[in-house]
């Protein structure tokens, strides 16, 4: 599902994607000592979470809406 999801920004450019499983991947120390899915509790993970999400919303204010 994931590698569809990546390549609907080249064919739809008004979808952005914040690719939390690619980030969360190259940050594995946001969870240490729990379950390997779920970071709750540890808040480097929260904090990287955010910074995903926010840089998602940035590119997708630049970017063009959907149209009807």
């Amino acid at each position: 599902m994931a590698v569809l999801e990546r390549r609907l920004p080249a064919k739809y450019k008004f979808i952005t994607i914040a690719d939390w499983g690619k980030i969360a991947a190259q940050h594995p120390e946001v969870f240490k000592g729990i379950d390997g899915v779920h970071f709750g509790g540890i808040r480097a993970g929260d904090i990287l979470y955010a910074k995903v999400i926010n840089q998602a919303l940035q590119v997708a204010k630049h970017s063009p809406v959907k149209e009807d």
